[in-house]
């Protein structure tokens, strides 16, 4: 334990990054082997059957694999309804513009808007997302089937090309993907087992954004009313722990690690332990203890402090800005600009192999600047490793290779090494799976062994170039800051904090909206890191730095305030109320 202090200062940024995304983790070993089983079985199939495009059959399943059972089969079903969608759409769209490249093109054009606008204004968006991408995927390979009857045969295809990866991943369910409620225990154990040694050497602030994030993702999954409670809890220790002084005696240290052991003991046990008073002057540090102690007592006593299930609200169709923000438009229009460039180059050079560039364009838009180029360092890096597995499997492996066994042998290793990847959190995780799509791209290429390393050249070139149009595109018209996404959410999380100091509403909901949007302000604080001198007339990243921290703090304080539990609590939550009010008027950072 002491050792660990003095090795981490040893590491660069880049490879504790690494450390911490690709370290094992209870679970995880499961989730690599579901996926990579998963793949080994579809791309058997797809040999044996000889069915179309068992390229993306088998990146389908890193797409629909998810971390706990019912998003994997909430994901997969919403995927069969969105490919049904487009094939209907494609086939009615061959009978007027199928000769008629005047009238196919715009139809791309639209489509592709269509798809792009409705991912952010509209509920269903990944569900029109992705058939609108199919459909347009469609469209772009008129020029070179050989007939209708061919084109018309591939768009029938592709409702298997997704029912048999969906069908197989959604199989293999019960023996790896855990339940949310399984899920959620293994969170709240990793954490609290991590905490207690980060309490001892004062090492908590490093991972407390972490904690926080893998946290607030619980509590939008289905885990039921006693597990909820304790993961609210939880997140008040998280959010208090924020204040926590930098200088604490040993002895409190021990105290504070002692009472998180004893929550996790609660898991065990199901006993509540008593502990002595606290003698500690710092309010934060009190708060803390008897946040703790709530923990433990929810954990121990899940029955006695369930809250009444409150009546859910019906979710509109559209968001609230859904047809006033510009930026929604201004997004759809960036992405099909794109789209239609990079269709041109690759047609106008008659490089039919760079489709993969239309792809890349769906798949790497985002808001923000900073969150596409994010997107397109983790693409590129994984296209040219996935390219360069696929290329040396091609030289060295695949001529020794003379049974379809062998190449599952082959999916389920390479597989398994991008899945780990794969798992890791968003700040690495798409790296995974451009890997694998690179892999997939090179090997089956046809239904024997791929002995061509011109496929794989022009695919991998395919990805580099909607990478570039991308980045010039949201780099020039209408950029859409990350920094400026940050401000906002700072602002939106210093309102929460008011709403939450004045116990306006639901003090729980107001409390869980604090978290969630102080780990999204975190999100958009790493993204503009990525955004770099792209975009000008930007104040320094260091600013917005010291607007987070002092948001954090903010946070903490208005946790502390809100948490009392004695008299003397009380008036020090009025007291504290009050400055941390006049403190946000203060705060608010202005929105550019």
């Amino acid at each position: 334990m002491a050792a660990l202090p003095e090795s981490q200062p040893q590491r660069g940024p880049f490879l504790e990054f690494l450390s911490v995304e690709l370290a094992p983790r209870e679970g995880r070993t499961l989730a690599v082997v579901h996926i990579a089983t998963a793949c080994a079985i579809t791309v058997a199939i797809a040999m044996v059957f000889r069915i179309p495009e068992p390229t993306y059959m088998a990146y389908i399943v890193f797409l629909v694999s998810k971390d706990e059972k019912a998003a994997t089969v909430t994901t997969g079903l919403a995927a069969q309804i969105a490919v049904t969608l487009a094939i209907v759409l494609t086939l009615g769209l061959m009978l007027v513009d199928l000769s008629e490249p005047a009238l196919r093109l715009p139809a791309m054009a639209l489509n592709t808007f269509v798809a792009m606008y409705t991912v952010r204004a509209f509920v269903l968006g990944p569900v029109t997302y992705l058939a609108g991408f199919v459909l347009v995927m469609l469209q772009s390979v008129v020029d070179d089937v050989p007939n209708p009857e061919a084109l018309t045969r591939l768009s029938m295809w592709m409702w298997v090309v997704l029912a048999v990866p969906i069908a197989v991943t959604i199989s293999l369910n019960p023996l790896f993907a855990p339940g949310a409620r399984l899920l959620s225990e293994r969170t709240r154990t990793k954490i609290l087992t991590e905490l207690e040694p980060a309490l001892l050497h004062g090492d908590v602030q490093r991972q407390l954004p972490q904690w926080q994030e893998i946290t607030v993702a619980l509590l939008s999954k289905n885990i039921g009313p006693a597990a909820s409670a304790v993961i609210r809890r939880l997140v008040d220790v998280l959010i208090i722990l924020e204040v926590l002084p930098d200088e604490i005696p040993s002895a409190q240290r021990e105290t504070l690690a002692a009472r998180v052991r004893a929550c996790r003991n609660a898991f065990v046990g199901g006993a509540i332990e008593n502990h002595a008073p606290s003698d500690s002057e710092d309010p934060n540090i009190r708060a803390l203890l008897q946040a703790l102690e709530a923990l433990e007592r929810e954990i121990a006593q899940p029955s006695a402090t369930q809250p009444a299930a409150a009546p859910h609200a019906k979710r509109p169709l559209f968001v609230p800005d859904a047809f006033t923000n510009s930026a929604h438009w201004q997004f759809a229009a960036k992405t099909t600009f794109a789209v239609m460039v990079v269709y041109a180059v690759y047609t106008l050079l008659d490089w039919p192999g760079m489709r993969t560039s239309i792809v890349t364009c769906f798949f790497v838009a985002l808001g923000s600047l900073g969150e596409t180029v994010h997107k397109l360092v983790l693409r590129i890096s994984g296209a040219l490793l996935g390219g360069l597995i696929a290329g040396l499997c091609i030289v060295f492996v695949l001529p020794h290779m003379t049974d379809i066994g062998q190449l599952s042998a082959l999916i389920f290793l390479v597989s398994a090494g991008a899945a780990w990847i794969a798992t890791s959190s968003e700040r690495l995780s798409y790296m995974g799976l451009q890997t694998a799509f690179a892999f997939f791209l090179g090997i089956l290429q046809d239904y024997a062994p791929a002995n061509d390393l011109t496929v794989l050249r022009d695919r991998v070139a395919g990805i580099v170039l909607g990478n570039i149009v991308m980045a010039v595109i949201f780099s020039v018209l209408w950029p859409e800051s990350a920094r400026d996404r940050l401000r906002e959410t700072l602002a939106e999380t210093l309102r929460k904090i008011g709403a939450l100091l004045r116990h306006e509403g639901d003090p729980e909901a107001a409390r869980a909206g604090v978290v969630q949007a102080l780990v999204k302000a975190d999100k958009y604080n790493t993204l503009s890191n990525f955004e770099l001198n792209m975009l000008t007339a930007r104040p320094h990243p260091s600013a917005e730095n010291h607007l987070l921290t002092d948001t954090r703090r903010i946070a903490g304080t208005a946790f502390v305030a809100t948490a009392a539990h004695s008299d003397d609590q009380s008036r020090l939550t009025q007291r504290a109320a009050e400055e941390l009010l006049l403190e946000i008027e203060h705060a608010t950072p202005p929105v550019r």
